[in-house]
Formats: structure tokens, sequence, C-alpha cells
């Protein structure tokens, strides 16, 4: 009996010891001071808490419980950290303690039972597998080996992209960047992106698909042997699958490395190298590189490369889309480090500090991962609390990222972990982002689709091994080529200093050095200039409606009410409308012949006041003579007078032009608009505030004739515009556009400047060129001798039976257009000509000047003064041969060329036919100043004086 009773007695004692034991080790775990965290739920714990986007959650919770914080997630004890400071103390401080990662079931089927590096238990293997990766894989010598093929794959999208820019197709950018990283992660892991025996890519994205679904079991593991959710049945098939697929590359670079006497390509080949060899001679356990760890190797890589990557690509895509001031400040970047008439390299990236601040702000707000993961190896205290050995520690860099109390300081930024289990391939990772990055935004413009505005942008992201976007990333590409040539700009004024008193001799000049398509920086303002026939076509005629609107002049905008006339109107349903009433209602051929008496009485004043000076052998100022003809045809054909005593009309309709001709550095500069240094903003607002109240008597007159004694019974233009007055413009246009005071105001002021000074100046270098030229004003009064005769004047049914007479104009207009810049245009989008970008908003000039006198065009004769070029010439120069373009072309050609012409050629026959001309006694044809003036036109630098000598018999 003693036996038993003293068995008994022990047994029951030990029983009691134990249980004292445990439940004082529990009272002391109990009494050490815990994270604090939310109450849990028995068996789920928290897991019913996280929700669809577990990283906004924990980050809501650590705003409650503070940066350390304990959940339990089913039956994990888990240690969720949110700020730097505590991920120093897990990552850094304690790093060993926690160098393990959690045991996941997806990870022991996909990583051969955890014989991967990124799921390895913390020790000699693993720390023999990091080195391996990181001297023979992911060494910048590796990664730099492996630029070519970056390169190459890279250089196929651009290609691939650059063809669906062309015809403006919206781009699944998400789908591009998946294949573009597939395409070289594969490449340079296994060799090939695939292979007809078996779909590699398929199995791959199944694998990352399985690994990054939330598995129950791995937070309740008596759960796993149910398999409630199907996934260890998808672990099994998929793995076995990618195990033999794997096994069929590797026998394939086995056979291939014999063939090429052992060269290496890629880590598959490099790693076989390796195979049955120790990885460290000097390792106790002598660990060897065999088939199952180099299978395990290469679907790490393949993961973390692949996924890691193509996610924050798209991110950092996504956020330039979102902010187009970075973008462009980014290509901006790209255009001065690179250029652009070229790809960039790989060599380009570290010359990039921008490029760099835009892939760590992507980083910073969206982490490949949004956490790392990491697994205590022991107990341990962390800021005071007691960390349990086993727990599973969540480090938030999604939330540590966004945290205000932060983000000031960069360093902080751990995207890629830290510590021992940090990323091993940050600089593969890195050079393929920034890569691929710069190469999209240096190569291309990117547009949302569908007028979508970037606040429409969807940012969702979803949940998973890493964390892309929820939807595809859609954009439209316009491709970037290099942008024309040009002289070095400066800081602030670009080439304004270089444009000169007068700007079309500067261009033409320059441009014999930069080409036909010049770029220049004038102030702010990107402007290309057009200096050939060729060029100029692709312009104004082949991509017309690319360049068919005006830039905004502040001229423009004050005088002509917000630019509602029509020579500065944007392109569009409007300018249509304001064209049509223009060229049906006021200058077509009918109501140009209309005014023929109109132009008939004034002109023959000036005869009569010209022949009065011959009988004194008068010598007259013909450029101020010509000045007030062309005053007087136009004011009586606009406004139905030339005089009003109530107001200087022709003082102010001066002091309009000189405004608008005058260079006004705020339309280079506008923020220097405020300060008016010029005082030009001053002078529009006064001038713009009289020329209205003037216009407005002007109309109130011709609404009640009665009040208007110098109005006559004909019709002018305000008279025809009042008659279309709250009427529709176009019945069929769905604006339903209609005629108020504001547009006859601003029509009234685009006619006038318009008609002025254009007539004029073509006149009278016309008559300075037949002075130069005795012999061809000879010939063109024997034409008129002919074709009309010395006993009457020329009347306008004359003017199409002489070819001379237009041939002379023809050659004046080629050697002196009006504007010899034409009116600007401005690009209305992103556009590529000859292989030049032009970006949306560019302002284009057309030399016209330039053009005319170009010899390649019109031979070594080009600045000389010879009608007879034209002779059996069918040049035209109403805008459809662009040799010659005095009136421009295209949808912004000028409506009024047939009034033009038809005074220009009037006023000149009779002056020829009517007079002899000679220069005032002692100036020879040779001394007469040939000198001009740049402004709105081209008029000459002094007045032409010269003596009329009447010649027609009365």
């Amino acid at each position: 009996m003693f036996p038993s009773t003293f068995a008994i007695s022990w047994i029951v004692l030990t029983v009691i010891f134990i249980l004292s034991a445990t439940l004082l080790r529990r009272r002391r775990e109990h009494h050490r001071k815990q994270p604090p965290g939310p109450p849990a739920l028995w068996v789920l714990g928290h897991l019913h808490m996280l929700g669809h986007l577990p990283h906004r959650t924990l980050r809501t919770w650590s705003q409650k419980y503070g940066p350390i914080m304990s959940l339990r997630l089913g039956q994990v004890p888990t240690i969720v950290v949110s700020s730097p400071e505590a991920a120093e103390q897990f990552l850094k401080t304690h790093e060993t303690v926690f160098a393990n990662r959690p045991k996941i079931e997806a990870s022991k089927y996909f990583s051969y039972g955890y014989k991967g590096m990124v799921f390895a238990e913390y020790g000699t293997y693993w720390r023999q597998m990091r080195k391996v990766c990181t001297l023979q894989l992911l060494s910048a010598s590796k990664v730099e080996s492996f630029g070519a093929l970056r390169k190459m794959e890279v250089e196929a999208v651009v290609k691939s992209l650059q063809k669906g820019a062309m015809v403006g197709e919206v781009v699944n950018l998400s789908e591009v960047v998946t294949g573009l990283l597939e395409d070289v992660v594969y490449k340079m892991v296994l060799g090939c992106s695939k292979d007809d025996k078996f779909d590699l890519k398929g199995l791959l994205q199944e694998a990352t698909l399985l690994a990054g679904k939330f598995n129950l079991s791995d937070f309740v593991p008596w759960l796993r042997v149910f398999d409630i959710q199907g996934l260890r049945r998808g672990f099994k098939k998929t793995g076995k699958a990618l195990d033999e697929v794997l096994e069929k590359i590797i026998e394939e670079h086995e056979q291939a490395s014999i063939e090429q006497n052992g060269s290496h390509k890629d880590f598959v080949d490099i790693l076989l190298s390796m195979m049955h060899q120790p990885i460290d001679p000097y390792d106790e356990h002598s660990h060897a590189i065999d088939r199952t760890n180099i299978k395990a190797i290469v679907l790490d890589m393949i993961a973390a490369s692949f996924e890691t990557s193509s996610t924050v690509i798209l991110w950092a895509l996504s956020e330039l889309l979102r902010h187009p001031r970075v973008m462009k400040k980014l290509q901006h970047e790209l255009a001065t480090v690179v250029g652009m008439n070229k790809l960039v390299e790989e060599s380009d990236i570290v010359k990039l500090s921008y490029l760099d601040m835009v892939i760590k702000e992507t980083l910073r707000l969206h982490p490949a991962g949004s956490f790392i993961t990491r697994f205590s190896r022991e107990d341990t205290m962390i800021n005071g609390y007691h960390i349990k050995k086993n727990s599973e520690i969540l480090v938030n860099i999604w939330a540590i990222g966004r945290d205000p109390k932060v983000w000031s300081d960069n360093a902080d930024l751990i995207p890629f972990g830290s510590g021992r289990r940090g990323c091993p391939g940050i600089n593969l990772g890195l050079a393929t982002v920034k890569l691929v990055v710069f190469q999209l935004v240096h190569c291309f413009n990117w547009k949302l689709p569908w007028g979508m505005t970037p606040d429409d942008l969807d940012m969702k992201e979803q949940f998973g091994l890493t964390s892309p976007r929820t939807t595809p990333l859609l954009a439209v590409p316009t491709y970037q080529l290099q942008i024309a040539p040009g002289p070095k700009a400066l800081p602030i004024i670009g080439n304004l200093h270089m444009l000169g008193k007068l700007p079309h001799r500067s261009l033409q000049s320059l441009a014999k050095k930069y080409g036909p398509i010049m770029s220049l920086k004038l102030g702010q303002v990107s402007a290309i200039v057009v200096s050939s026939p060729e060029t100029a076509e692709l312009f104004l005629k082949t991509h017309d409606t690319l360049f068919a609107s005006r830039p905004k002049l502040q001229a423009s905008e004050s005088l002509s009410h917000g630019s509602k006339g029509l020579a500065f109107s944007e392109y569009g349903a409007y300018w249509r409308n304001m064209r049509k009433l223009c060229t049906l209602q006021l200058l077509s051929a009918s109501k140009v012949e209309m005014f023929a008496p109109l132009r008939r009485e004034e002109l023959g004043g000036l005869v009569k006041a010209l022949k009065n000076a011959s009988a004194s052998c008068e010598v007259v100022d013909l450029s101020e003579l010509l000045g007030e003809l062309i005053e007087n045809i136009v004011f009586k054909m606009i406004l139905g007078r030339t005089k009003d005593d109530r107001f200087e009309l022709k003082g102010l309709v001066h002091e309009v032009m000189n405004l608008v001709g005058a260079f006004n550095i705020a339309d280079y500069m506008p923020w220097l608009g405020l300060f008016d240094p010029q005082g030009l903003t001053r002078r529009l607002k006064k001038a713009s505030k009289a020329f209205d109240q003037v216009l407005e008597h002007i109309i109130e007159d011709h609404e009640h004739p009665s009040n208007n004694e110098q109005k006559g019974s004909g019709k002018d233009f305000v008279d025809i515009l009042l008659s279309h007055l709250h009427q529709p413009i176009d019945l069929q246009d769905e604006q339903k556009h209609v005629i108020d005071r504001t547009n006859i105001k601003a029509i009234i002021l685009d006619i006038i400047t318009a008609a002025l000074d254009t007539s004029t100046v073509t006149v009278d270098w016309a008559m300075s060129e037949l002075l130069r030229h005795p012999s061809v004003m000879k010939r063109l009064q024997d034409e008129l001798e002919n074709v009309v005769g010395l006993n009457k004047q020329v009347e306008e049914n004359d003017l199409e039976k002489l070819p001379y007479l237009n041939m002379v104009v023809k050659e004046t207009l080629r050697l002196y257009p009006v504007a010899p810049l034409l009116l600007p245009r401005e690009s209305r989008e992103d556009v590529t000509i000859e292989s030049y970008y032009i970006n949306k908003k560019s302002r284009i000039i057309i030399n016209a000047w330039a053009i005319g006198r170009d010899p390649k065009v019109w031979s070594h004769t080009a600045e000389m003064f010879d009608p007879e070029r034209f002779a059996n010439s069918n040049v035209d120069i109403r805008g459809n041969d662009f040799r010659v373009l005095p009136f421009g072309s295209g949808r912004r050609s000028c409506p009024g060329i047939h009034l033009g012409l038809t005074t220009v050629k009037l006023v000149l026959a009779q002056l020829v036919h009517c007079f002899n001309w000679v220069l005032p006694l002692g100036i020879s044809p040779d001394e007469l100043d040939m000198d001009e003036n740049f402004g709105l036109t081209m008029p000459r630098n002094k007045h032409l004086l010269t003596m009329p000598i009447y010649r027609l018999v009365d």
C-alpha cells in the first residue's frame, strides 16, 4: 500500500505545482503592461473589424489607441505599429527579435516549405539565401547588366503607344504597364516571357492572386483541416503546376548551358551555375543550393519584382495625371536634362532630381505593400509594452506615410522595409520604376479621356500582397518628339531680347541658322516661327484647324470687348458665325461693288488735289495723302462719315491702331500686366472707353437718321449690322448666337484697323518701288494708256484688263506683306509637325516677309523688285499659294481680300495713269530711303515725298 499511496501523493503534488506555476505565470503576464487595443471577440478576435481595406481601418484605430496597438486576429496576437519612431524600435533597435516572418499557408506551398528568401525563418539558412540574392542576382552590377533588356522592352512599349497616339487612342495604362513589367521580369528571371508549352503568365498570376487573398486558416489554424475557403486545394493545384513548369524551364536552361558553354543570361542561369555548391565555404551547416532552392528563389523574385513595380508605376502616373503642374515640371526637367530628340537612358536617372522626388512622394502615399510583416522570436519590451513571443507585427507603412505629424521629414519614408528583412531588390525596383515612369512622361503628354478632369480620376485602392488601383488607369497619349530647334533662352525674358526693332528681319536671320520651323521662348510664351512655304502650308492648310485660334492679347481683350470681334475671337461656333456675317453681309463681291461710287468720288478728290500740286510744281507727302484717302474711304464705307464735331474720330482711331500695334511686354509676361510698366494698360482703358462712346453715338445716329446731318441716303456697314441686331446669325446654329451692340462695335473696330493701314501701306510701297524702277513705272503706264487711254481716268471695271498692274501688286505684296508676321495664331492642342512636338497654346508666327524673300523660292533675285517674275505664272496671293502670303491662308485668312485688292489696284492704277512721278530735286532712285517700321503693319520709316506731273489729256 505504501508505494501506491506515495505514487498518488507525488502525482497530486506535481499537478498542483504545475497548475500553480501556470496560474502564477499568467498572473505575472497579466500584470505586464500590454499595448492598448479594442476589445476582442471570442475565436475571431478583431478579424471582423478589419474591413476591405485593413490599412485604413488600422490607421483609424491607431488614432485612438496610439502608435503601438495590440490586436488579436483570430488566435494570433498582433501588434500594429503606426509611427516612424515606433517602427524604428521594431525594425532597427530590436531588429533581431523581430527578424522572422509569420508562416502563412500560401508560402508553404509556393515557397517549397519556406525555402525561399521572403518567408524563410531567420537564421543561418536565411542569411545565406539573402547573400546569394544580394550578391549574385540583385547587386548594382547585375541590375546594370540587364539594362539593355529593360531598354528594349520599354522602347517597344513607346513605339506601340506612339501608334496609338497618332489616332488619339485611349490607352489602358494598367494593361500596358503590367504587360511591360511581366516581359521585363520574366525575361530577366526566366529568360522568356512566354512558352507555348505552358501558360506561365497565367499560373504566376493565379499564384499571386491566391497568395494575396485573405486566408482565415492563417489566423485560426485549426480551421485548416476543413479548408472552408477552398484555398488549400488552390495552393496545391497551382503549386504543383508551377513546379512542373519551373522544372521544365530549369531543364531547358541546363541543356542550353551545355550548348552555350555555360554563358550566364538570366537569374536561372546564375542560380544553376551555383547548384550543389556550398553557399558559404565557412558555413558549418554547409548549405548548398539545390533545385528546390532555385525554384523557391525564382518564385520569390517574380512575385516581389512584378507586382511591386507595376503598382508603384501606375500610382505615380495616376498622381501625375491628377496634378498636371507636377507632370509639366517633371517633363521640363526631362527636356532640360535629356533633350527632346532622344529617349531617356538609365544613365540619365542620377541627373533627374525632380523625378526622384516624384517617386519618393508616390511611395510615401502609395507604398507597394501597405504593411511590413514580422514575427517576434522572443518576449521583449518596447516603449514600456510587453510584446509576447510569436506575436505578429504589422508595421502600417501606409499610415506612416500619411501621418500629418510626420510629413515634413522625408527621412522617415520606408516603402521597402528596413533592417535585416528589408527588401534586397531596392536597386532593381527603383531602376525599373524610374525608367518606365520617366520614359512614359518624357515621350508623351498624357490627358484623361472623355472630358474627365483630374478630380474625376478614381484613386481607390485594393488590398492584397500589394495595393493596386481598383480600376484600370485609362489615358490618352500625345507623342512628344523633339522640340523645334531654336536659340537658347534667357531666364524670364526668354528670347525677347533677340527680336530687335524689326522682328521679321531678326527672325529671318535666326531661321537661316535654326531652320524653317524654329522654337522660341518669348517671355513665358512658347512660340513657333515658320519661315518657308512648305512649313507654312502644314500650319495653315494641312493642320489648319489645330492652329485656327488666336492668342489673347491685352489690346484685343480691351478694345474688342473681350475679343468679340472677328480678328482675335477664339476659334469655334461664335467665330464661324462672325466670319459668315462679315463675309456675306459686309465683304462679299456685291457689297464691295456697291461702294465703288464712294471710292471713285474720294479718289477723284485726291487726283484733283494732286493736279493742283502738279500745276504749281509742289513736292507732295504722298504717304500722308494716301493715308487720308484710305481713311475717308474706310470711314465713309463703315461709319457713314469722315468726321464728327463731337469727337476727334481720326485721332482716336490712330491712337487705337498705335496701341494695337505696340509691343506690349504684358502679352509675353502676363504678371507684368499688374504693374503696367509701359503705361499701355492705362492707355488701352482710356482709348477703349472713348472709342466705345464714339461708336455708341454713331450707332444711335444710325438708329435715328433724322439726328444725323452728315449721313447720306446710302447704306454703310453700321446700317447693315444694325439690320441684323437681335437676330440669330445662323438659324441652324444650336447655340443661337445673336448680334448685339457689343458685337457690332467689335466688328467695326476690327474692320477699321484691318482696312486702314493695310491698303495705305501697300500703295505707299508700290509707289516707292516704281519710283526706284522707272522702267517698271513706264511699262505700267504704257499698259494703262493702251487699255484705258489718256483721255479718261481708270474705272474699277478696267482693273481685270490690266495684267501688268496685277504683277506689280503681287511683287509689292511679296516684298512688303501688309503684316510681315501675319496675325499670330495659337495651337489649340498638342500636335507634332515635321517630327517636332508643339505644345497646346503655343504662339505660331508665320514670317510672311521672310517667305517672300526666300532665295530658295524666288532665286537669287529674291530681294529685287521684278514684277516680270509673275509673267506666265499662276502664283496666287489669296492664300492658296504659300510662296506669297500677304493675307494669310486657311480659316483665319483675311476675309477682306477682295475689298483690299480692289482698293489697292484702283488707287495705284489711278496715280500712275494720271501722273508722272519724280523724286524731289537732288534725289536719285537709288538714294530713296526704303527702310521700314514694324508694328501692326509695316509702313515706310520715312514718308514718301515726290512730285506729280499730270499726264492725262483733259
